[in-house]
């Protein structure tokens, strides 16, 4: 009785801060840019959201999401603007496409681990970013791409920040719903022991290869969907925008935020994306300062900062300890 009241308890609390994100733009309707700021850390959560499907619940780490991000915006704005084919469409497509080059990446990779793994990946982003800089033709290089229309839905377009922003957020609450029924499920109970030991795993029957697939294929879709939504919100790419610095940034937030959690993702992306924009005016010293986050998350909050702050306790004051994934 009591766990069926911490649970009804925990989905209300989630049902609040959903309306309380939802309310947020309706305050600041009239700042564009703050809105602006608000998509784009609506997309970075989707990114780091699937990033921690990857690394926080299977174990594997990545290094080059910035290739599936890139994959996504690219393929969804050159299908739109050049093709003319619905945005809504070209955005899911350019998931897909994201997810079909993970899968293929993965099929070979997901024997390796740690330092090799990681490697692979970083290849792969470099190859990403090294073909959209050096095929103009298809991707107009270095010069970048531009005019990239926004989504309509009948004659309604989204052209403001405004609702550009609601489209992002049903996205966001969707990605989030989905992740956490997925790791509800023998999928996420697969993938966790796949974490924590895979070779218990591989004993107890769990097909290790084909859950490490599929971690990377639904990380790659996240991050996919997520690129294309930025594509749309910004009207102009560039591969300055998925070079490697971008896929530490992304590992940067989930660290920060925590992983193996519901919460880690949110948290890390908000607080990362607000202390980008004073980055900003450190020009290219801004790695060096996410370098000193990573250093300083490791020393002193391995687990991130939603397990430093211990979210779920905030509610419930008797949480056992064998529970380390609050939120999750």
């Amino acid at each position: 009785m009591e766990n069926k009241l911490k649970g009804k308890f925990v989905h209300n609390k989630n049902i609040f801060l959903a309306l309380l994100a939802g309310i947020i733009p309706l305050i600041f309707q009239d700042n564009s840019y703050f809105i602006l700021l608000l998509c784009t850390t609506g997309i970075a959560i989707i990114v780091v959201t699937g990033l921690d499907i990857l690394f926080g619940y299977s174990g594997q780490i990545s290094l080059g999401h910035a290739a599936f991000y890139c994959i996504g915006a690219y393929t969804s704005a050159i299908l739109s603007r050049n093709h003319h084919v619905p945005v809504f469409l070209t955005m899911f497509l350019g998931a897909l496409l994201a997810t079909l080059f993970a899968i293929i990446i993965a099929i070979p990779a997901v024997k390796l681990v740690h330092h090799f793994l990681a490697l692979v990946t970083i290849s792969f982003g470099q190859l990403t970013y090294l073909f959209v800089a050096n095929t103009p033709k298809l991707t107009e290089g270095f010069s970048g791409m531009g005019f990239i229309p926004r989504p309509s839905i009948g004659g309604f377009e989204f052209y403001t920040n405004f609702s550009y922003f609601y489209m992002v957020y049903f996205f966001l609450l969707l990605f989030l719903i989905i992740k956490q029924r997925l790791i509800d499920s023998s999928t996420g109970r697969a993938l966790i022991a796949i974490r924590e030991n895979p070779h218990a795993s591989q004993g107890m029957g769990v097909d290790n290869r084909k859950y490490k697939v599929m971690a990377f294929a639904i990380s790659a879709f996240y991050t996919g969907f997520a690129g294309a939504l930025y594509a749309h919100l910004i009207g102009f790419i560039s591969p300055e925008s998925f070079e490697r610095p971008q896929s530490i940034i992304f590992l940067t937030m989930l660290l920060f935020g925590g992983i193996g959690n519901l919460y880690g993702p949110i948290l890390g992306a908000v607080a990362l994306t607000a202390v980008s924009e004073y980055l900003q005016l450190l020009g290219s010293y801004q790695m060096l300062v996410y370098g000193v986050f990573l250093l300083l998350i490791v020393v002193f909050i391995p687990s991130g900062i939603s397990q430093g702050i211990n979210v779920r306790s905030l509610f419930f004051k008797g949480r056992k300890k064998g529970d380390t994934h609050a939120g999750s």
